[in-house]
């Protein structure tokens, strides 16, 4: 192994000009919905804006996402094949065949290259927490513990806990209490519940289902963002990278793409051989192109998604007002949900956040709106992704900038989430309630049967036609 590594690094010396990607000082590290939590989340407020003057904190509702995970059993077989991938790139450098030389991967990228391996998990286990995942959740339990310990305590009666019925979803519930209650026996006595109707919703929804989620015309701006010339560009120059002379598939560059990703949620500190495969305008435009796809699947490029993320919201709503409307304190205190990054950016797209004043486009990537758009998914939904909202009780002129008794902060990601109309993250209970009730009381997803009933009425009318033109022939 070592002479093999001392004859590459020869071998790429001896021919010229190297480029190094895995030595960048200020590597790019958002890589949507596979980001880890650190990078996304990575300045952190030097105020304690938890602390209100005049104000307590009395109920907090928290939606979170998974940390780190396993690679999913449909993306396995793509990610095991880049071991191969791996070989023959070492054989294009071997043989020194290169269209372009100056396009080369320097010695160290292809040491580590040479050095990488991955070998898949038990099937059983595809899909759930790595140790890094289960870690994470455990120090973002911690981490709102220390935000808020008068709401968070010891006291399992003073929680209910929501999750969905999948091994990820459990393994975070797990995961989560142990860092709460700081003990392995954490979560098995607390009250939970599992509802996925709530925190799942559009697996119920055949109306979104046909016209969103599985309508090929939800990545009609992906496709276009792909099949730009800068976008095969893009390819072509990684294609030589490695030492190809043709371009590699697209499915490949994804995969790579999503190893380099995970390598980096896995392990933070650690290089990925994957990740020096692309340089910076390359990452930024995988970036966007998952970003076109989530802002037409879960954002504001469906009308529908604005209607599919109402469950969450209504759950919140309802939590709050069983506190509101009472005068002494209730149980639970606190409601905390583990659910996935969709229905965290539905949940985004129903409140009115994070939105865009230009939509986001497969032609407008060099536009300067761009750069600064709001729908970033490697901000809104890294791993361990959350939105909070904590309500607050406030004493009469004990805060001169609060009017209302009652106070909501809301948080994304653990800070402040931009509301028009709030100060911050904190908006009246007023406010709240005229912004946000209409949705909750309408939340009833029936339109979700509309495609099933639009489907059978299209099919009786062909029948009826059918018909109508025999007994007329």
């Amino acid at each position: 192994m070592i002479w093999t590594v001392f004859g590459l690094s020869l071998l790429a010396f001896a021919i010229g000009q190297e480029i190094c990607l895995s030595g960048e000082e200020d590597p790019y590290l958002l890589f949507g919905t596979k980001t880890s939590y650190i990078f996304a989340n990575k300045i952190f407020p030097s105020t304690r804006i938890q602390d209100i003057p005049g104000c307590q904190p009395i109920a907090i509702w928290l939606l979170s996402r998974h940390g780190s995970h396993n690679p999913e059993a449909n993306e396995t077989a793509g990610l095991q094949a880049l071991t191969d991938l791996r070989n023959n790139i070492l054989t294009n450098y071997r043989s020194g065949n290169f269209r372009d030389t100056n396009q080369r991967i320097c010695s160290s990228d292809l040491n580590l290259l040479e050095r990488w391996s991955w070998s898949p998990t038990d099937p059983a286990l595809a899909g759930d927490l790595t140790s890094e995942g289960y870690i994470s959740t455990q120090q973002l339990a911690q981490a709102w513990k220390h935000k808020y310990p008068g709401l968070l305590t010891d006291n399992p009666h003073d929680y209910l806990f929501k999750y969905t019925d999948d091994l990820r979803s459990s393994t975070s519930f797990r995961a989560f209490t142990e860092g709460l209650f700081k003990s392995q026996a954490g979560g098995t006595d607390v009250p939970k519940q599992n509802d996925e109707k709530i925190l799942r919703p559009y697996k119920f929804c055949s109306t979104w289902m046909n016209e969103v989620g599985d309508n090929n015309n939800t990545l009609v701006q992906k496709g276009t963002f792909e099949s730009k010339q800068e976008y095969r560009e893009m390819i072509s120059n990684i294609s030589k990278r490695l030492g190809f002379n043709y371009d590699v598939h697209r499915d490949v560059i994804t995969s790579m793409y999503e190893m380099c990703a995970y390598n980096k949620a896995w392990n933070v500190a650690q290089i990925s051989p994957w990740c020096a495969v692309f340089t910076k305008d390359d990452l930024k435009r995988m970036e966007y192109a998952e970003d076109l796809e989530t802002y037409y699947k879960y954002g504001y490029g469906n009308s529908l998604n604005e209607k599919m993320g109402c469950t969450t919201v209504k759950d919140m709503m309802d939590f709050f007002k069983n506190h509101v409307e009472h005068d002494t304190p209730q149980q639970p205190r606190a409601q905390i949900q583990f659910t996935e990054a969709a229905t965290i950016m539905l949940t985004a797209t129903a409140m009115g956040t994070r939105r865009d004043t230009t939509p986001l486009t497969g032609d407008n990537y060099h536009t300067p709106a761009v750069p600064t758009r709001q729908w970033t998914t490697s901000l809104m939904t890294p791993f361990n992704a959350n939105i909070a909202a904590v309500l607050y009780k406030c004493t009469q002129d004990g805060n001169f900038q609060v009017k209302g008794e009652y106070q909501v902060l809301f948080l994304e990601n653990e800070k402040p989430m931009k509301i028009d109309g709030c100060r911050v993250g904190l908006c009246d209970w007023n406010f709240v309630k005229n912004k946000f009730s209409e949705i909750a009381d309408t939340c009833d997803l029936q339109f979700c049967n509309n495609a099933t009933n639009i489907k059978g009425y299209v099919s009786i009318m062909l029948l009826v036609t059918f018909f109508v033109t025999i007994l007329n022939s």
